[in-house]
């Protein structure tokens, strides 16, 4: 492997406006991949104010239909499966472990979450139903009826919501590292923990230490990255940080209402699974286990012994 100099690992050797942006080479080159098992990207109208951007199946014959107008059915050669990232990740850059393995046995659905990448909405609200009622939009669009649903971290809490909304329409579900609950005093001990005033000053970093910081949060460790480097990442990853903010903002109100009254947390009634890591610094592996009680028998826990919040680098299959 070939060793970088020394004088171009500084933030001033090499200043990102004079540059390709390095993350979306990468995402270039991770579209690539995507495309090789299957995927094309396109974006969907779900209603008048909200786009979309999904992967879809490359073999599906149907184009993205205007708004409020519903694409011809198509009849999916594989069982269908949603999968939704976390808050700092987007659809091109969380699942590229897991499309060997679930390629093989689904047909997938990849969407960027509403403020993130290629997905935006002129509506005012941030709460977690919207985004539920969004992806569930989508897949009216793609006139799928039934589908097994994947989501880690903060994809997982939508994923969650989309099975309690409309059980109907999800066949399984599984919540990688979702945590529903988190008290305030939990919340205050994360940041303190890191060394952060604010979730916002956590989860959506402006200065490259706070992108280091986050990422060594969701991996529990962090090569060495140059500041250049993170940078580049903080410009192209995290648009629309107001509108992050506000989906932050309710995300963590829900949490803590859940909190303090865990009854209150909806049931899934299909089959689910819950994977988590064991060295989860976020939502800590207690809390799974509260969840899984609270859904009765009708979950299961499966534990990534050595994993971190971002399970879904370690795990290929998510135990699906």
């Amino acid at each position: 492997m070939a060793v970088l100099p020394s004088c171009l690992l500084s933030s001033a050797a090499l200043p990102s406006r004079l540059l390709p942006s390095i993350t979306e080479i990468q995402e270039s080159c991770f579209a690539l991949v995507y495309n090789a098992y299957g995927l094309r990207l396109d974006q969907f109208h779900v209603d008048n104010l909200t786009l979309v951007s999904c992967w879809v199946p490359a073999s599906r014959g149907d184009k993205p239909a205007a708004s409020g107008a519903a694409n011809p059915a198509a009849v999916p050669a594989k069982p269908p499966l949603l999968l939704l990232h976390g808050f700092g990740a987007s659809s091109l850059n969380h699942w590229i472990n897991q499309l060997p393995a679930f390629s093989r046995h689904f047909d997938l659905y990849i969407p960027d979450l509403l403020f993130f990448r290629g997905s935006f909405s002129r509506s005012s609200r941030r709460d977690e139903r919207f985004q539920a009622e969004a992806m569930m939009a989508l897949m009216d669009q793609l006139r799928i009826e039934r589908c097994a649903v994947v989501g880690v971290s903060y994809g997982g809490i939508i994923a969650h919501k989309m099975a309690t909304l409309f059980p109907a329409r999800v066949t399984k579900l599984v919540l990688g590292g979702a945590g529903l609950v988190l008290t305030k005093g939990e919340v205050q001990g994360v940041l303190r923990q890191w060394h952060a005033d604010t979730p916002t000053d956590l989860f959506l970093p402006a200065e490259p230490r706070g992108l280091l910081r986050l990422i060594r949060l969701g991996n529990n460790e962090a090569p060495y990255l140059p500041d250049w480097l993170l940078q580049d990442a903080l410009e192209v990853l995290f648009e629309n940080r107001a509108e992050k903010a506000g989906l932050l903002e309710d995300s963590l109100k829900a949490a803590e209402a859940n909190a303090e009254d865990p009854g209150s947390i909806a049931v899934p009634h299909m089959g689910t699974l819950l994977v988590w890591g064991g060295s989860d610094q976020l939502f800590p592996l207690a809390i799974a286990h509260r969840m899984q009680q609270h859904f009765g028998s009708s979950c299961r826990l499966e534990v990534i012994e050595k994993g971190a919040h971002a399970i879904q680098r370690l795990c290929a299959w998510l135990c699906m």
